[in-house]
């Protein structure tokens, strides 16, 4: 699962990422590669809530 952090990057102002490889956890910034190694991981997620799509009536659109 893949969490971002957006325009967070110190460097640029970018959208950061977390992940994690070989060597361990890890955030990196989408747009000029700015990388910086975690250690507690559980300090730096940050839920991102996703507004659903709104409900919409089709049975209103169709010409019946």
């Amino acid at each position: 699962m893949l969490n971002w952090k957006i325009k967070s990057c110190p460097r640029c102002g970018g959208d950061l990422f977390i992940d994690r490889d070989i060597d361990g956890w890890f955030v990196q910034c989408l747009q000029c590669s700015h990388r910086k190694e975690l250690r507690n991981l559980s300090n730096q997620l940050v839920p991102v809530r996703v507004k659903p799509a709104p409900n919409e009536d089709w049975s209103k659109q169709r010409g019946d």
